[in-house]
C-alpha cells in the first residue's frame, strides 16, 4: 500500500469577513486580535464552571471510549492470532500423526487429511477453513464465505511453499487475516488455510462503541445538567453577596447575605456578614462619637458666644472675667480635640511603639510623675518583676489618666496607690484609691466615650475611653472593681506578658509571700 501526500501551493486569498485578523510574520500563523482571544472573553463564574465540567466530562468519556476501543482492538487481534496458530497446530498434528477415521489407518492422500480436519473443527464466528488441492477446493459444510470462489485469494495462498501468515483485502468482506499450511501427501502439494474476517469482527465492536457513544452522550448531558444545578446552588451566596453589595450605601449596611451550609462559599458569605456587622458597629460608633463630640463642642461655643454677647466692652472687670472664661472653655475644647485625636489614632498600626520592657520599672517611673498631680497619700505597693511587649509612653499615659481620675474623687487624706503583679500569662498593673468607688452598674459604662462616673469631675468624659483603647491596642483589658470590702476603686490593666530573660519566674512560695506582703500593706493603709 502506498500513501500519497497532498500539498497546497502558496496562493493566498482574502476573505472580506476576516479583515480583523492579520498574518503573523512567521509563515503559516495568523495573529488574532487581543480583544477576540478566548482569554479576554467575559463569562460568568457559573458559565465557566459548568463549561469546565462539561469539557472535562467530555474529555473523560472520550478518553475512556478511545482507550476501550484500542484495548478491545488489540484483544481481538491477539485472539485472531491465537486462533490461527491453534488451527494450524491442530492440522499439523493431524496430518503427521493422525489416523483416517474411515479406514483406521494412515491418511492415503491430502484430500482425506483436509476433509477429516474440516469435519472435526467447528470454526468460530467470522472464521473459515479451506483446503486447496490441485484443481479442487474443499470447503466446510457452512461454506467458505466470500473466499470460496475468490481466485485471487486462492492464487495468493497457494503460492506459499512454507507455513505463512498474511493479510488479504476481500472485495466483499474487507480485511482478512489468514494462516496457510502447505503440505505434500500422495505426491501432490496441497494447502490448508484458516482465515479470519477481521472487519466483520470489528463491525460488532463498532456497534458496541456506537452504543457506548449514545450512552456517554446521555451521561454527559445529565452530568452537565447536574453541574448547572449544583453551580446555581453553590454560587447562590455569591449572587446574594452581589445583590447585598449593590444595596449597601455609605450610611446603610444593615443588609445581610444569610447563607446556609458549611462549604467554602457559605463560609465566605458568613465572613462577609461578619465584616458587615463590624462595619455597621464601626459606623454606629463613629456616628455616636460625632454626635457626642458635636454636643460637647457645642456647649463651650455657646457659653463663649453668650458671654461675648453680654460683655460690656467699657467694663474692664467684665472684659477680664469674660476673657478668662473664654480661655478656660477653649482649653477644654483643646483637651477634647486632643483626646478625640488619641482615640482616632488608637486603631492605627503606628499608635504603639512596642518593645520588651520591665513593667515594674515603668510603674515606678509613672508613680514618681503622679505624686505631683495633687497632695494625696501616695503609696507604691510591692512590684513584682515582669516583662511585656509594651509602649512605655502609652502605658504611662494610661496610668496617669487613672491616677488623675482617682485624684478627682478623693481628698487630701485619701490614699492612691500603684502596683504591679506578674500573673502566669499576663502582667497586671493597677491603681487603687480610698475614694467612693464605682457602683457595679457603672463599671462597664464608664469606659465608653463621653461617659463619667457619678460624682467625678472628668472634663471630657474620654479619659477612661483612652485607657481602654490603650489596653486594647496592647491586646489587653481594663476593668474596675472594689479596692476593699469597705469601698474604694481598683482599676486593673492586664497586658500580655513575655518570659522574663533576666529574672526567674516566681515560685508558688514567692507568690504567697508577695500576696501576704500586699495584704499587710493594705491593712496598714486602711487600718
Amino acid at each position: 500500500m502506498t500513501t500519497t501526500a497532498m500539498t497546497t501551493t502558496g496562493r493566498t486569498t482574502t476573505n472580506p469577513t476576516t479583515t480583523a485578523m492579520t498574518t503573523d510574520r512567521r509563515p503559516g500563523r495568523i495573529r488574532v486580535p487581543r480583544h477576540l482571544r478566548w482569554t479576554h472573553l467575559t463569562a460568568s463564574v457559573r458559565a465557566r464552571l459548568v463549561g469546565s465540567v462539561a469539557l472535562l466530562a467530555a474529555l473523560g468519556l472520550l478518553g475512556a471510549g478511545t482507550a476501550a476501543l484500542l484495548v478491545e482492538r488489540e484483544r481481538i487481534e491477539a485472539r485472531v492470532e491465537r486462533s490461527l496458530a491453534q488451527e494450524v497446530g491442530e492440522f499439523t498434528e493431524l496430518a503427521t500423526a493422525g489416523t483416517d477415521p474411515r479406514t483406521g489407518g494412515a491418511f492415503a492422500d491430502a484430500e482425506a487429511v483436509i476433509t477429516a480436519s474440516l469435519e472435526r473443527n467447528v470454526p468460530d464466528e467470522h472464521e473459515t477453513l479451506l483446503g486447496y488441492l490441485p484443481g479442487l477446493t474443499i470447503v466446510p459444510v457452512d461454506g467458505g464465505g466470500s473466499l470460496q470462489g475468490d481466485d485471487t485469494f486462492r492464487a495468493q495462498v497457494t503460492s506459499a511453499t512454507t507455513p505463512t501468515y498474511g493479510e488479504y483485502q476481500s472485495p466483499g468482506d474487507g480485511r482478512v487475516v489468514y494462516a496457510v499450511m502447505p503440505f505434500t501427501k500422495g505426491g501432490e502439494r496441497s494447502h490448508f488455510v484458516t482465515a479470519y474476517f477481521v472487519d466483520l469482527e470489528m463491525a460488532e465492536l463498532s456497534e458496541t462503541i456506537t452504543s457506548y457513544a449514545a450512552a456517554a452522550a446521555l451521561a454527559w448531558a445529565a452530568l452537565v445538567a447536574a453541574a448547572l444545578a449544583l453551580a446555581r446552588r453553590v454560587l447562590r451566596p455569591l449572587d446574594e453577596l452581589r445583590r447585598t453589595a449593590e444595596t449597601i450605601t455609605e450610611t446603610d449596611v444593615s443588609r445581610r447575605i444569610g447563607a446556609t451550609g458549611n462549604d467554602e462559599v457559605a463560609e465566605l458569605a458568613h465572613t462577609v456578614d461578619g465584616m458587615l456587622d463590624r462595619l455597621e458597629k464601626a459606623l454606629d460608633g463613629q456616628r455616636r462619637m460625632l454626635d457626642d463630640a458635636g454636643h460637647e463642642l457645642r456647649t463651650p461655643i455657646t457659653v463663649i458666644r453668650g458671654h461675648l454677647e453680654l460683655m460690656d466692652p467699657a467694663d474692664v472687670v467684665d472684659v477680664t472675667a469674660t476673657r478668662s472664661l473664654a480661655i478656660d472653655e477653649l482649653d477644654r475644647m483643646a483637651r477634647l480635640v486632643e483626646d478625640l485625636v488619641v482615640l482616632a489614632k488608637s486603631r492605627r498600626p503606628d499608635f504603639l511603639r512596642r518593645g520588651p520592657h520591665r513593667v515594674d520599672t515603668v510603674v515606678t517611673a509613672t508613680f514618681e510623675k503622679a505624686v505631683a498631680l495633687a497632695p494625696r497619700q501616695w503609696a507604691l505597693d510591692p512590684l513584682e518583676p515582669a516583662t511585656a511587649s509594651i509602649d512605655p509612653d502609652r502605658v504611662t499615659q494610661a496610668l496617669l489618666q487613672l491616677a488623675d481620675n482617682a485624684v478627682a474623687v478623693t481628698g487630701e487624706h485619701d490614699t492612691i496607690a500603684f502596683g504591679c503583679a506578674a500573673l502566669p500569662d499576663t502582667v497586671r498593673l493597677y491603681v487603687r484609691d480610698t475614694g467612693p468607688g464605682v457602683p457595679p452598674a457603672d463599671r462597664q459604662r464608664i469606659f465608653e466615650r463621653f461617659e463619667s462616673g457619678r460624682g467625678t469631675r472628668d472634663g471630657t468624659g474620654l479619659g477612661l475611653a483612652i485607657v481602654a483603647a490603650i489596653a486594647a491596642a496592647h491586646g489587653g483589658t481594663v476593668d474596675v472593681a472594689s479596692a476593699t470590702s469597705g469601698g474604694g476603686a481598683l482599676f486593673l490593666l492586664d497586658l500580655p506578658r513575655l518570659p522574663d530573660a533576666d529574672t526567674a519566674p516566681p515560685t508558688d512560695e514567692e507568690y504567697g509571700a508577695l500576696a501576704d506582703l500586699l495584704d499587710r500593706h493594705r491593712e496598714e493603709v486602711y487600718g
